[in-house]
């Protein structure tokens, strides 16, 4: 698998992040009831916050479900400008209106947007016809049956994204 650099052309202003298989662990910590983030994951946030980056939690919960014990726990709350969170906006991905709201919440141009994220379908295909770029997150690579559209970088960690925006 070969790591594709960022366009440099499109300047990146805004990252938002899937939780499940994205920025969290892979075990629930029965105490917060929930994934918490991944330490590598975490400090990479840290890293592209002081980069100036704009982040936006994008991520389809059910009912009842919070981000925040996970994120707080991590100390990276207060690193993303906005939270939508599936059930409490009644839209979640693949619905167009919930990558509408990634976009107003960005606060930018749909291509100055990287739409991160472990799901093909969610979070690389869908943000890509929103006017969005992505960069899908898969630890062992592409399953045989998916093709990565052209100029979509697959990485393995979260933790690549602040080298792989230097590179662009």
């Amino acid at each position: 698998m070969t790591i594709q650099k960022v366009s440099r052309a499109m300047r990146t202003r805004a990252m938002a992040f899937d939780f499940g298989g994205t920025i969290s662990g892979r075990r629930v910590d029965h105490i917060l009831g929930q994934k918490p983030v991944d330490p590598d994951a975490a400090r990479a946030l840290h890293e592209l916050a002081r980069l100036d980056m704009r982040l936006v939690l994008a991520s389809n919960t059910l009912p009842g479900e919070s981000r925040w014990p996970a994120l707080q726990e991590a100390g990276v709350e207060e690193l993303f400008t906005a939270a939508l969170l599936s059930h409490a906006l009644g839209a979640a991905k693949p619905e167009s209106i919930f990558y509408q709201l990634v976009i107003t919440a960005a606060q930018c141009e749909p291509s100055e947007i990287l739409f991160v994220g472990d799901n093909m379908s969610h979070d690389v295909i869908a943000p890509l016809s929103h006017g969005m770029r992505a960069a899908l997150v898969r630890p062992h690579g592409l399953k045989p049956t998916e093709t990565l559209p052209t100029g979509v970088p697959c990485i393995r960690h979260v933790k690549e994204l602040p080298s792989l925006l230097e590179m662009s």
